[in-house]
């Protein structure tokens, strides 16, 4: 809805817009959040009351089908001391008896909003309809925290966003239905780097992930945008190790699947070539689907999807500890897609 009259404010809880009348009387405010849909009303600009509801949205079909508002939670990031926000979406058949694996959709750069908490509305995730919990996790990396924080990932791009998202995935080990020993996660460009970081760096958090389109190094990508976080190599050469995904090759524990496309001129073919050579050398076991032509895009949905009911579901991991028991396999998904086609989706930087 366009604001009506000249001027633009803020009000309600979570997430709103409004728009202030010419005579500086009235607000129409359209307020939301993560579990409250959008609804629009007319409010007085003096004392802040509500003259009327123009309108709200309706969840009758929402609730009819028994889709699942999304859960906010919170956790410590991995300096112990900020306090990061999460989302939980669930599958529509949620019990919460069972025990479901889940997955972390990622992109994870600096300053960036995407894939992570907010307080807009929530619609219900069609992935979850997998039989999977589907989370999404701040890092220090998001904006709207302040300089200060934002600094704390200077030099360090590829350790601090990681590990706080795996914190926020160990804050959810306590839930009866969490299955802490089956979390994926994936993505494209940063949210493809981020993949490999996480399964590399935490596989006690994560255990299976699709990268598509990643960074593996820093050397290898532009300097206007390596720089302006990482500095130069010469003067930061233990950070660009640091978040060198060659670095952390030989450690690999959990299943990669990894996608580039041959014409990518963002982040170019060179960096999953030294990546797969790294993985190699190592003696790893991984899988790899290739674009032809195709530029800086993402893996097929459908691949992605096959690749981790076959991980995460159907050939589940083994309990970290003897003895341990990983519960009841999840609820068997409606369909087990077989394509292994690539689709090119270009999803710039």
């Amino acid at each position: 809805m366009a604001p009506a009259g000249g001027g633009r404010g803020a009000g309600g809880p979570g997430g709103s817009n409004c728009g202030i009348s010419p005579d500086n009387k009235y607000v129409v405010e359209v307020a939301q959040t993560h579990d409250i849909p959008p609804a629009t009303r007319l409010v007085d600009a003096t004392s802040g009351k509500v003259v009327t509801e123009l309108a709200q949205s309706d969840l009758t079909k929402f609730n009819q089908l028994g889709l699942k508002k999304t859960e906010m939670f919170t956790y410590k990031a991995a300096d112990g001391k900020t306090t990061l926000r999460g989302l939980i979406s669930f599958p529509s058949t949620f019990d919460p008896a069972k025990k479901y694996p889940a997955l972390v959709p990622v992109y994870g750069g600096p300053a960036s909003a995407s894939n992570t908490a907010r307080e807009t509305f929530v619609p219900p995730n069609a992935t979850t309809e997998y039989g999977f919990l589907v989370l999404n996790l701040d890092s220090r990396a998001v904006p709207g925290m302040g300089k200060r924080l934002l600094d704390s990932i200077y030099l360090k791009l590829g350790q601090v966003e990681m590990d706080d998202m795996a914190e926020g995935v160990k804050a959810l080990w306590d839930r009866p239905y969490f299955d802490k020993e089956r979390v994926g996660i994936y993505g494209t460009s940063y949210g493809g780097y981020s993949s490999l970081m996480c399964v590399l760096r935490h596989p006690e958090a994560f255990h299976a992930g699709a990268a598509s389109s990643p960074v593996t190094a820093w050397y290898h990508y532009d300097t206007i945008y390596t720089e302006r976080y990482m500095w130069i190599p010469d003067e930061n050469k233990e950070g660009y190790e640091a978040g060198n995904a060659m670095t952390y090759a030989k450690d690999l524990n959990g299943r990669l699947l990894l996608y580039y496309g041959t014409a990518d001129n963002n982040v170019h073919p060179t960096n999953m070539m030294q990546f797969i050579q790294a993985l190699q050398k190592a003696g790893k076991s991984f899988e790899v689907q290739v674009g032809p032509d195709a530029g800086h895009s993402g893996v097929n949905q459908q691949r992605m999807m096959e690749f981790f009911i076959e991980n995460l579901v159907t050939s589940r991991p083994a309990p970290s500890r003897p003895g341990q028991d990983a519960g009841p396999p999840a609820p068997t998904p409606r369909s087990s897609p077989r394509s292994r086609s690539h689709a090119s989706s270009p999803r710039a930087r």
